[in-house]
């Protein structure tokens, strides 16, 4: 019998200046067994990073194919698909393929990660088309290593100002560097 996802929930004050956005929400993380605390964590960042209205976690590792955070629009269709961590190309050519309109995003914590996927892309034959419409975005790993906490509650204030985050995760202070990656 497979051990059942581990419920989550994270208290998330979020300031992007840049963006002018000012929002309080809870967000509940289904972590799945063989998730670790660093994905999970690279998960609600990312949330916090990309935020818009509509996006909300997805599936995550419970569903292999299934995207880390979703947004849909009022009709039901997908209009971004977040993958975290490590980010094979055929996973974002099949959401890019299913998903026309949506805004793709990876989502790494690591540059080793980031490195092994541009490295996958330089490998393909040719560029592939729809490139265009995926983001990679690069989060300073020491910083998401400090947000791993094994906390089934946390209340985080995030602020995100010029590329930087600041978290305050129940009265712990961290920062680290944030970037859109430009393509190789």
């Amino acid at each position: 019998m497979a051990l059942p996802a581990t419920r989550m929930e994270f208290k998330v004050t979020l300031s992007d200046a840049d963006r002018g956005v000012d929002v309080s929400k809870s967000l509940i993380v289904a972590r799945h067994p063989s998730e670790t605390l660093e994905h999970v964590a690279l998960r609600v960042l990312a949330w916090c990073v990309l935020y818009d209205e509509s996006l909300e976690m997805g599936a995550g590792l419970s569903d292999g194919e299934a995207p880390d955070l979703i947004a849909k629009d009022p009709r039901g269709d997908v209009t971004a698909w977040v993958s975290c961590g490590r980010v094979p190309w055929e996973k974002l050519r099949k959401a890019l393929s299913q998903n026309s309109g949506a805004r793709v995003t990876a989502f790494f914590g690591d540059p080793r990660r980031h490195a092994d996927f541009e490295a996958e892309l330089v490998a393909l034959p040719r560029p592939p088309k729809e490139l265009g419409r995926v983001d990679a975005w690069l989060a300073d790993a020491a910083l998401v290593n400090a947000l791993a906490k094994d906390a089934r509650r946390q209340s985080w204030t995030v602020t995100l100002v010029e590329g930087h985050a600041y978290v305050d995760v129940d009265g712990a202070s961290h920062d680290g560097a944030l970037a859109k990656q430009a393509r190789a």
